[in-house]
This record gives C-alpha cells, structure tokens and sequence, in this order.
C-alpha cells in the first residue's frame, strides 16, 4: 500500500459518524480494514506441495515456547519439555513491512533469565520466507530464522526476547486493532531447543514460512505434506508456529475469524469438533492482547509406516502466516 493510500483510507474511516468509528476494524482478517492494500492476500486455496526438513536430529527430543511482540519492544518465552542436553536451537519471528524490511528487524537479542541466568548475545536472522501481509498495513511480511548458541539455549527456562530500535513502530503495548496502525508491525517469536532423546526431530520451515493463506469457502486453504527423514512410528507430536492468529477484533470474538481446522492424514487435529476443541489459530500465545502469535501443539496417533504428515488447514475468514512445523515420532 502507498503512503497516499494509507493516507486516504484512514481519512475515510475517520471521516465515518462516531458511532461507526467506535466499531473497531477486523484488521488481520479477510474483512475490509481501513489499512486493508491490493497486495493483502484473498481467499484462496494454497497447495504448498512436498516438503523436505531443514533440520533432522535421532536420538531426540524438543521444547517450544512463543510470545507476541505486536506494538512491544521486548517479551518473555517460557520453553518446557527438553530433555537431556541441547544439541541445536533455533529463534524464529516475523514482521510485516512496507517494502523491503530495515535493517532493525534482522536480528533481536535473546538472553536466559531463570533458572540459571544466562549472558545474552544478538541473534542475527536469516530471511527464509516472505510473502503478501495478512491483512493489515505494508505489503509482505518476513519470516526470520536465527542459530541461537547451545550455551545460551541450556533447555527449560524463561528467555527474554529484546528488539532493536526502530524494529516496532510502536512500542507502547497498545491494543493492535485501535490506531495508530504504525509500521513495522512485529508478529512474534518463538524459540525451538532440539534436545536428547529417543526419538527423531524434525524442523520444516522454508518452502512453508511466508506463505499466507486466508479462508477458501469451506474448502482448505492450505495444504502441505512434511516428509518425514523415516518412516514413523505411530505416535506423533507435532507443533505449529504462526503469525497473525486472533480471535476476532481486538477482546470482541468473532466466530467467522476463529473457527479455523487443521487436519493431518485425515484426522481432524484442531478446531470445533477435535479433541483440541479450539483453533491453531486463535493468538492464544499472546492472549488477550495482543494476540497475533501462535504456538500450537498437539501429540496423535497414525498408523505404523507413515512416510508422511499431510496437512490441510481451513481458515473461514482470517489471513494467517506459517513459520514453522516441528515434528518428533
């Protein structure tokens, strides 16, 4: 979107009677928002395709922890489920710009604050996907990766995310949905320790990461198939990271924006009517502001001698961001 669009499309909604103003814009949905662009995405449905692990580990096992960093400068992760010690570690977040991302958003700095404090050191980012915004300001949004140092990802605890200056255009904790809507807009991060185990871990990120996806009629939106290093066993565990997750507009719930499905092999994983209940979808990380972020994970069983998690997810009336999966079996 231009300046002079953006300009024009806030004056329009500011020029509304104040009964309308005080309606707040479904911003991050597929409804139309006073910062809604040409370059935001539609309904549609998106066949991703196969996709290979960016990172594979045996005798494994994992821990992931998110936060919500919209309108922020900083945010706690808290990571649980590590076992033994840590072989890798992985920081992922997004952001939504108008053209290319500053140079501000391309790294944060990650330190550990209990149990045992740790020194913190700057995670810089590599860009591994990018795509069309969800339904706010800009024109795309950039997924990030960074190699956090095994030393400073020691396992369990609470790591404390810190953004530069200049990362966030608006830092005061303010309600996402009420103006001013200032760019950059940061999604979240979410910090993955890969550590050891019995099991097999896999990372699936690029080729997934940016893809945004909004709702298809009923049909799904976006569906994927994570190829997995060796055939599983029959349990799995499986965790999504997400951007731009809500419920709704800011604490009103709207059914249409949080009544999203994923399935996996057939399976219904997540949504009305699973053993979950509630969506993957719904910014529970960062619940009730400012949402916006999700880590969702969920253990199942398929039938021995799968080669393959099919996913497909349905999105009603929301514009939603992968980042990542990550699976152990």
């Amino acid at each position: 979107m231009t300046r002079t669009a953006l300009a024009f499309a806030l004056s329009a909604f500011f020029a509304l009677p104040a009964s309308a103003q005080d309606a707040e814009p479904v911003l991050g949905a597929t409804t139309a928002a006073p910062a809604a662009s040409a370059d935001a995405v539609g309904p549609t449905a998106i066949a991703v395709g196969r996709l290979t692990a960016a990172n594979r580990y045996t005798s494994a096992t994992y821990g992931v922890g998110g936060v919500g960093l919209r309108n922020r400068s900083e945010g706690g992760i808290e990571v649980s489920g590590v076992t033994g010690a840590t072989k890798a570690a992985f920081l992922y977040w997004a952001v939504i710009t108008l053209g290319a991302p500053p140079a501000a958003v391309t790294s944060v700095r990650l330190s550990r604050l209990y149990p045992t404090p740790l020194a913190g050191a700057i995670i810089t980012g590599t860009a591994i996907g990018s795509g069309p915004q969800p339904c706010w300001l800009g024109d795309r949004i950039t997924v990030y990766k960074g190699t956090v140092p095994n030393g400073l990802a020691n396992g369990n605890g609470f790591y404390r995310v810190q953004l530069n200056a200049g990362a966030s255009g608006n830092t005061a904790g303010g309600d996402p949905w009420v103006a001013p809507f200032t760019l950059p807009l940061m999604e979240g991060a979410s910090l993955v320790i890969v550590g050891t185990g019995t099991g097999r871990v896999a990372i699936y990120d690029r080729g997934l990461a940016g893809t945004t996806f909004s709702g298809a009629n009923g049909s799904p939106s976006l569906t994927y198939s994570l190829v997995l290093p060796a055939v599983s066993a029959t349990t799995v565990q499986w965790d999504n990271i997400g951007a731009d997750g809500q419920k709704g507009t800011s604490r009103t719930d709207v059914r249409a924006v949080s009544n999203e499905f994923t399935r996996i092999n057939g399976i219904l994983i997540a949504g009305p009517g699973s053993p979950a209940t509630d969506s993957d979808w719904n910014g529970g990380v960062a619940g009730p502001l400012p949402q916006l972020w999700d880590n969702t994970g969920h253990r199942f069983t398929l039938r021995a001698g799968v080669a393959a998690l099919n996913v497909a997810m349905t999105a009603a009336s929301d514009c939603l961001t992968p980042v990542a999966n990550v699976v152990s079996y």
